[in-house]
């Protein structure tokens, strides 16, 4: 059989109708469908992002954020602010302090001497709260209770920090993300290892 057109059966050809263009008011409507799709998850995202800006403090609003009023800050060098109860729960609390003006931390209560597996230990305020001093002591199961000055760092050496949530202000209000948890590393007080140069002496 050739392969000219006119070789070929008749029940091959494609008919007329496959010459014809999609019709452009569909086209039209599937372009709008799209706009629309888009300004929508556009203007669900802008709402997010303003929702802890317009709620009435404390409230907890998607995306894990604890809105509170900004006098619910303790003032600087004031002792720490638990927060837990009835706005979060037990494993969910912090501690909320501004150890020096504009340098605010919400650290969390829960807390363990290694990143994984640790064992489990409850934060609870000391005394002081300069950062300097001794503000936060941690009870442990084993009876291990090391303590941390008012900006999180361990007072003991070769130990972990605290652990925190991110914490954004504004005029009138503080925001905590429960969601943005920064874990301390656990550091090494051991010796350096011998696959680092050492400085030469002359």
């Amino acid at each position: 059989m050739g392969t000219r057109h006119e070789d070929q059966p008749a029940e091959h050809w494609a008919g007329a109708e496959s010459l014809d263009p999609t019709p452009v008011w569909k086209q039209y409507v599937l372009i709008a469908l799209l706009l629309l799709g888009g300004l929508i998850a556009v203007l669900v995202v802008s709402l997010l992002a303003i929702v802890p800006q317009i709620v009435t403090p404390p409230a907890l609003v998607p995306g894990d954020r604890l809105v509170l009023a900004i006098g619910e800050l303790p003032a600087a060098g004031a002792p720490p602010k638990l927060v837990g109860a009835p706005l979060l729960a037990a494993d969910r609390e912090f501690w909320l302090l501004q150890p020096a003006k504009g340098e605010v931390y919400a650290f969390r209560r829960a807390w363990s001497s290694q990143v994984d597996d640790g064992i489990p230990c409850t934060i609870d305020m000391m005394g002081l709260s300069s950062v300097e001093q001794r503000t936060f002591i941690a009870h442990c199961r084993d009876g291990h209770a090391p303590t941390f000055t008012g900006a999180g760092r361990t007072v003991e050496g070769g130990g972990r920090d605290l652990d925190q949530y991110l914490v954004s202000m504004s005029d009138d209000r503080v925001i905590v993300n429960l969601s943005r948890l920064v874990v301390a590393s656990q550091r090494t007080s051991g010796p350096v290892p011998s696959g680092i140069p050492q400085p030469q002496q002359p």
